[in-house]
């Protein structure tokens, strides 16, 4: 046990469980922060608007970062300042500072890339799946609990909220301090060389590497695509089944949990029978279908089985597209790399529930779901031609990998 609380993997999967459960507790509290602040509906949007160009435009170059000065004080100087911002939240006496403060939370918030660079480092190949799923399963968790904590703390405060997602972040950099290690070993070296750090554009060192553009394109799509369906889900239940708040809360938790045990659990079995790639392809034709059943879903049963298939689908592509993505990419750009396709996905949900709402607008309740369908099938076709695997040498553990698989356990 004791063994397990030091691994690096173990306490990355829980920095990042903390890290979104202080996240999910004070989204559903913010657009009502916002109205008390004066703002409209469209201003209450831009506020979420914001905060994902942010990440957009951050989570590569904290990647970047990472790669050059290590995965710990990186993801420390973003806990730092996500704590800044909950408290600016708090504060903030109109809109526009309150945009402000969410502008610096989407920067602390960029650190997901280099948390998956940290999963890179500690894990060996043929686990390296099961480590990303590991990561979001711990996403899927703080999203389950976070929110759940936000709706008991709301009433004894509009305020409080925020500042208890400031002592979570403080926790959770006091977390890293202490427990983390460095697992980014070659920084070092590149540290050592000296000489002014040139930042180059995640996309520019991208295009050097075409299967991962091709990855990045994937989740970019597939992101787009999910999102959409989580944005007007709400709308498309209400018309079809005259359902309010509390049975699309059930109807979330459910997808939740779907995703949560197909990441912690069932990701690193599957990959070790089918590989990464016939996962990956699974997921994306998985998704596409639920996608397909929900748009003509009119019984409860069918709806039921439109949600599991398409979180059966998520919960496969999330961890095999970053696991495809971290073996078609160079040791020192992991971090800058992965940082680039969640900057990626930051940007696919903006894009997403806003094209979900027009379609809905323009097409009506199945539109956006039939849209996203075919998003996916795009990202499907994409993904069909050959795509990396572990390489050879490194599919069956080495004296050495055993030993790194030890510690992410």
């Amino acid at each position: 046990m004791g063994r397990i609380m030091r691994s690096p993997l173990f306490l990355m999967a829980l920095t990042i469980f903390i890290d979104f459960t202080g996240f999910g507790l004070v989204i559903p509290l913010l657009p009502f922060w916002a109205q008390h602040l004066g703002a409209n509906p469209f201003e209450v949007g831009l506020i979420l608007t914001i905060y994902a160009l942010a990440q957009f435009l951050f989570t590569p170059v904290l990647g970047s970062l990472s790669d050059r000065y290590g995965r710990r004080p990186i993801i420390l100087a973003s806990l730092a300042i996500e704590a800044l911002a909950f408290a600016l939240t708090a504060l903030a006496p109109n809109l526009l500072f309150l945009l402000l403060a969410r502008f610096i939370g989407g920067l602390g918030a960029s650190n997901i890339g280099s948390a998956q660079a940290v999963v890179s480092d500690v894990t060996p190949p043929h686990e390296r799946a099961k480590g990303m799923g590991a990561i979001g399963a711990a996403i899927g968790l703080g999203f389950v609990v976070g929110p759940a904590l936000g709706g008991i703390l709301a009433p004894l405060g509009a305020a409080l909220p925020f500042w208890v997602a400031m002592g979570v972040a403080l926790l959770n950099a006091l977390l890293v301090f202490f427990l983390l290690p460095e697992t980014h070993k070659s920084h070092e070296r590149t540290m050592r060389k000296g000489g002014p750090i040139l930042l180059i554009s995640g996309w520019q060192k991208a295009v050097r590497y075409p299967v991962v553009v091709r990855l990045v394109l994937i989740n970019f799509l597939f992101t787009v695509a999910f999102s959409a369906m989580e944005a007007i889900f709400p709308l498309f239940a209400q018309a079809k089944f005259h359902w309010g708040a509390t049975q699309n809360g059930y109807a979330f938790t459910y997808v939740g949990f779907i995703v949560v045990i197909m990441q912690g659990g069932l990701v690193g079995r599957l990959v070790k029978r089918f590989g990464e790639r016939s996962l990956l392809i699974a997921g994306l034709a998985l998704l596409a279908l639920g996608l397909a059943l929900l748009a003509i879903s009119s019984s409860l049963a069918l709806l039921l089985i439109a949600l599991g298939v398409l979180s059966i689908g998520d919960g496969a592509v999330t961890p095999t597209s970053s696991a495809l993505l971290s073996f078609s990419t160079p040791g020192d750009a992991q971090g800058e790399l992965l940082g680039l396709s969640q900057g990626a996905g930051g940007l696919a949900r903006v894009l997403g529930p806003m094209a979900a709402g027009s379609l809905f607008l323009i097409g009506g309740a199945s539109a956006p779901f039939i849209s996203a369908a075919l998003l996916t099938l795009v990202a499907l076709a994409i993904a069909l031609p050959r795509l990396p695997k572990a390489p050879p040498q490194l599919q069956q553990p080495t004296e050495e990998l055993v030993e790194v698989e030890a510690l992410s356990r």
